[in-house]
């Protein structure tokens, strides 16, 4: 399952990486390099049509196609779609997603107690 609400508390840059479908001539100009910066989810949308939904100006919306893959990347999300590879990079850090790969829980903790901290 795509983990959309991870976008939703920051604004992010939405990038497209690569066109697996339009050989790069894309028919509303939305080619690799096609940057959105400041970017906002539209979290409802995003998650009942499984595609990326975001606010892209004023009265303005763009999305992908659905998204087959969800790729965590150090700083950065790949997302895998039908037709695209995009590239999010959240403008705030510390968000969630970024820091779920160096979250430390209770357990951790308790653990770190029990048996000694890992290394």
């Amino acid at each position: 399952m795509i983990k959309f609400h991870k976008y939703a508390l920051t604004s992010f840059d939405l990038e497209k990486m690569e066109d697996l479908k339009f050989d790069n001539e894309h028919p509303n100009g939305y080619n690799p390099g096609y940057k959105i910066k400041g970017a906002t989810i539209n979290l409802e949308s995003s998650i009942k049509y499984q595609a990326l939904f975001v606010y892209d100006g004023p009265d303005r919306w763009f999305h992908t196609s659905t998204v087959k893959r969800q790729e965590e990347c150090e700083g950065y999300d790949l997302l895998y779609t039908l037709n695209s590879v995009y590239k999010v990079t959240p403008n705030i850090p510390g968000i969630s997603g970024v820091q779920e790969k160096h979250i430390v829980t209770v357990q951790d903790v308790i653990d770190d107690i029990n048996n000694g901290p890992k290394d």
